[in-house]
């Protein structure tokens, strides 16, 4: 293995497991999504050369997470909680924990965990529109960067609209933009969505019975919640998950690895 990946990997493990004593303790529950459901599925912990976890919370648990968070001074242990509207390092609208490890190298240079929240959506197409449009426009608003990954097209619009927008409005879209795509239940909605996931909207939106009720999985040395349908999950995500991908792309895709190599201990 690349030298710093399993050390990486290791403290990455380290992180979910103080998160899960914080959120077990004011009766919260996240699970693994995305690359880390795989993992756990595919490998019963990270692909082999990944160098990231990300997780999710359904939203009213999620909002519960900032508010206590914030009670704990955005601190557990030797982690610390980036809210989504007061990030450290500006990304899409999820929160993050850091690693207080190597942050004298800068935050995108430590390990960190995303945790995406999860909503319910509506059942009517066009209100789904509706809600997809809020959602990019609280994006735009909180990252104040064009928006990546939606399109060339979102992208280009996003440029234009920071260009004539003027500062203090971003701050009352993103409070009517968040009471309305936040409007469906996620306890009681048929579907659900990572409104900010990398997949995007259409391919985010799948039944909520596919997640709910959560499971437990093995993840490396440890055990995590999981999507309950995770056969059913993946498959919305990734189409044939089980299919490796070539092996020049099993890589990891950022850096940080290299600070928790051995040498660097």
């Amino acid at each position: 293995m690349i030298d710093g990946l399993e050390e990486l990997q290791h403290r990455l493990v380290e992180m979910l497991l103080e998160l899960q004593k914080f959120t077990d303790a004011h009766d919260l529950s996240f699970f693994l999504v995305g690359g880390s459901a795989l993992g756990a599925y595919r490998h019963q912990g990270f692909i082999p050369w990944d160098d990231d976890v990300d997780i999710a919370m359904m939203r009213s648990d999620f909002e519960k997470l900032e508010k206590y968070m914030e009670e704990a001074g955005n601190r557990i242990g030797d982690f610390l909680y980036s809210p989504v509207e007061k990030q450290i390092v500006p990304e899409a609208p999820v929160s993050h924990l850091y690693d207080t490890k190597h942050i004298e190298n800068g935050y995108e240079n430590t390990a960190k965990i995303d945790i995406h929240p999860i909503d319910g959506i509506p059942e009517n197409k066009m209100l789904r529109k509706v809600q997809k449009v809020a959602s990019l426009i609280y994006y735009l608003s909180d990252y104040r960067l064009p928006v990546k990954n939606k399109g060339k097209k979102i992208r280009a619009i996003s440029k234009v609209i920071l260009k004539v927008t003027p500062d203090f409005l971003f701050d009352f879209y993103m409070r009517v933009t968040k009471k309305i795509f936040t409007a469906w239940d996620d306890k009681t909605s048929t579907h659900i969505c990572s409104l900010f996931g990398v997949a995007g909207y259409e391919q985010e939106v799948m039944p909520r019975s596919y997640l709910m009720p959560l499971k437990k999985s093995k993840f490396a040395d440890a055990e995590f919640l999981v999507p309950r349908d995770t056969h059913n999950y993946l498959k919305r995500l990734y189409g044939d998950y089980e299919k490796l991908p070539p092996k020049e792309d099993r890589y990891p895709r950022h850096d940080i690895y290299k600070m928790y190599a051995k040498s660097k201990l």
